[in-house]
């Protein structure tokens, strides 16, 4: 995934999560995850997921709260893979 599809929202996998029915992401000034039907991939609904406070050149930082604890994460768009609905 390219730095312009993320910051257009496109849907994405983190690489190497492929099975049917798993939860989807893209980006609106935060994280966003779309929970997906295992049997047509539809979306189901919708939510936030996590924050984000930097875009940089070849990924992403981000951050949420878990049981009071901050948790942070980083991603490099190479390891976003796009996701194409099937026709």
């Amino acid at each position: 995934m390219t730095k312009e599809q993320f910051l257009n929202g496109t849907s994405f996998r983190v690489k190497g999560i492929t099975y049917k029915g798993a939860e989807t992401y893209y980006y609106d000034d935060c994280i966003m995850k779309e929970s997906r039907s295992s049997l047509d991939e539809r979306v189901v609904f919708k939510g936030h997921h996590c924050n984000v406070n930097k875009v940089g050149t070849k990924g992403f930082e981000g951050f949420a709260f878990i049981m009071n604890k901050k948790v942070k994460i980083k991603y490099r768009f190479e390891d976003l893979v796009e996701f194409k609905e099937e026709a």
